[in-house]
């Protein structure tokens, strides 16, 4: 009796040993056979809850939840509230909150002049000069003859070139026509010759400073609000209105300029649940907006609140109630971390103090998703755009294999976009960015909670968590560059270097945020961080000097990069 209850006890096992990988077999099986099954994770409840969420963060007592603003202040409290109440852990510096310090607004110090005076007498006389400081201008004292130099342009093919001739144009003012050859009109063959490109022609030329006229009347002249979107240059540049002053050049000119960068602090809103996993998965989605559309907004009409509900209302809610559902649920593949950034209108500030602090590297990230204006579901077409499907071989296999929720699946490979994945993506982290699309309520006063698709969020809340059971079967995904995608701004560049700049920095020269492999730099040995100070004989001082530095290169060329790494300057041979 007792060898055949050892035989039987063997079979047992053996049998029990079958059915846990027949079991583990079926459940691969289950998640990867999608032609008749519809998972559905987010019930009717979590369409009603979604539906509260983008209400009330989209709610005039929010006025646009502009960052570091009450607003801002009353979203945070109400995202904390959801997550508290799922008893979602409070990972930020204090509480869920991480805060970060932004210039919200530049304002031109009292004190600023811009004088001109006839050269020639031994005690000259100035006279006030009507004028404004324009955005990107620098600060700074400067006392200098002026010199015309046309409209500032300088074509790569030399069809067209104002600085011909002169010889004579370091430490002096140029007086810059703010229209072009064209006339200045909406179809000019000089478009791409911006206000921008035209300051860095100016400061490669050696201008001390910038005064842009419009004697024609045709040019655009610039706004005399200081947006905090333009980098500041190096130099100080206005605009002046009284263009009959600079008929003939070789006036002395005067000028202090001053602009005062106000600062404000914005808040991240961090939650974790942790399933004491080897690595976590991120979600995240902005949850700021415009305020009253002072800087950003497409409206023509009266300052009115902008509410944003699609952008980015509907992202915050599906991101609450993703959490809520993966506190619930149970499932221990992975640990999640839920980010609610902040400043991502005022250009991914939030996302890129997150990934530059202490506490990014807190977690091992095996992949972020990221939500950004997901409230506008086309019910006939149900077209979801999956940004970022190059950041790993997994998402081109597996993204648009998924059923749930019934969507049709587009994607683009870049991890590049504007929203906060960028600011993971250049951490080397796959990335996802999901998006129903543009619409003529974008960034305007219109985009209200009635226009949102609710039923909407929640399919691609469904799909989402299916790819996130899906991707269990990788214990971490491999990560992969992908092609930049283009930009017609720099299609007047015959080379480009491969990198991304870091649109925060205010120092001296041009701080690198990432680098995309295969291209010059990451070849030379460039990394994030680095400063670049030098480009062959080109000195560095901003962003605009070094967009212009590139403009005297072609395709093959070798030189030679000065950079700064830790405070230590280096040097690195690169070809484009």
């Amino acid at each position: 009796m007792k060898k055949i209850k050892e035989v039987s006890d063997k079979k047992i096992v053996h049998l029990l040993q079958t059915c846990i990988d027949m079991r583990k077999i079926f459940f691969l099986l289950f998640i990867v056979s999608y032609n008749s099954l519809f998972a559905q994770y987010l019930t009717n409840d979590s369409r009603k809850r979604i539906e509260s969420h983008v209400i009330y963060l989209s709610s005039d007592e929010l006025e646009g939840r502009l960052t570091g603003t009450d607003g801002e202040q009353k979203a945070l409290d109400y995202i904390a509230s959801q997550w508290k109440k799922a008893k979602i852990t409070q990972a930020g510096v204090f509480g869920y909150s991480q805060s970060f310090d932004f210039t919200y607004r530049i304002e031109a110090d009292a004190s600023n002049y811009v004088k001109t005076g006839n050269k020639e007498s031994s005690n000259p006389s100035f006279s006030d000069l009507s004028y404004y400081p324009v955005s990107g201008s620098g600060n700074g004292y400067v006392e200098a003859d002026c010199i015309k130099v046309g409209y500032g342009i300088q074509t790569s093919d030399k069809r067209h070139d104002d600085y011909a001739g002169h010889v004579y144009l370091d430490g002096k003012v140029f007086i810059i026509d703010i229209s072009d050859p064209d006339g200045g009109h909406s179809h000019s063959s000089y478009s791409d010759y911006t206000l921008q490109t035209r300051i860095s022609k100016a400061i490669e030329k050696g201008a001390s400073a910038i005064i842009f006229i419009n004697p024609s009347g045709k040019g655009e002249e610039p706004s005399q609000t200081l947006s905090t979107r333009v980098l500041s240059t190096s130099i100080p540049v206005v605009f002046s209105s009284n263009h009959t002053l600079f008929k003939e050049d070789g006036f002395l000119i005067k000028m202090n300029i001053k602009l005062n960068r106000i600062q404000r602090t914005g808040h991240n809103v961090i939650g974790f649940i942790d399933n004491k996993a080897s690595h976590t998965i991120a979600i995240g989605a902005h949850y700021d907006h415009l305020g009253y559309g002072d800087d950003g907004s497409l409206y023509k009409g009266e300052r009115a609140i902008h509410n944003g509900a699609d952008d980015n209302a509907s992202g915050t809610a599906l991101l609450i109630e993703l959490g809520r559902y993966l506190k619930k649920s149970g499932k221990r593949n992975f640990n999640y971390l839920l980010i609610a950034f902040s400043g991502e209108e005022l250009g991914l500030l939030g996302s890129s103090s997150f990934t530059k602090s202490p506490l990014f590297s807190n977690y091992s990230i095996n992949y972020m998703f990221n939500m950004d204006m997901v409230g506008r579901l086309d019910s006939s077409s149900r077209t979801l755009l999956v940004n970022g499907v190059g950041t790993s071989p997994f998402w081109q296999t597996n993204a648009t294999a998924i059923k749930a929720g019934n969507l049709h699946i587009k994607t683009t490979e870049s991890g590049i976009g504007p929203s906060d994945h960028t600011s993971f993506y250049l951490k080397d982290i796959p990335v996802l960015h999901f998006f129903t699309g543009t619409h003529s309520d974008y960034h305007k006063p219109s985009d209200d909670w009635e226009k949102v698709n609710m039923d909407g969020i929640v399919d691609i809340g469904n799909y989402m968590i299916e790819l996130i059971n899906l991707s269990a079967v990788e214990s971490k995904l491999a990560f992969t560059k992908t092609k930049e995608p283009e930009n017609g701004k720099v299609s007047s560049f015959k080379v480009t270097l491969g990198v991304v700049p870091d649109y925060a920095y205010e120092g001296q020269g041009m701080r690198i945020d990432g680098v995309s492999e295969g291209k010059p730099a990451q070849i030379g040995g460039l990394k994030a961080g680095d400063i670049i100070i030098q480009i062959g004989e080109h000195k560095i001082k901003d962003i605009y000097a070094y967009m212009g530095s590139l403009s005297h290169f072609s395709k093959g060329q070798t030189t030679t990069i000065i950079y700064l790494r830790n405070g230590s300057e280096q040097s690195s041979e690169i070809t484009f």
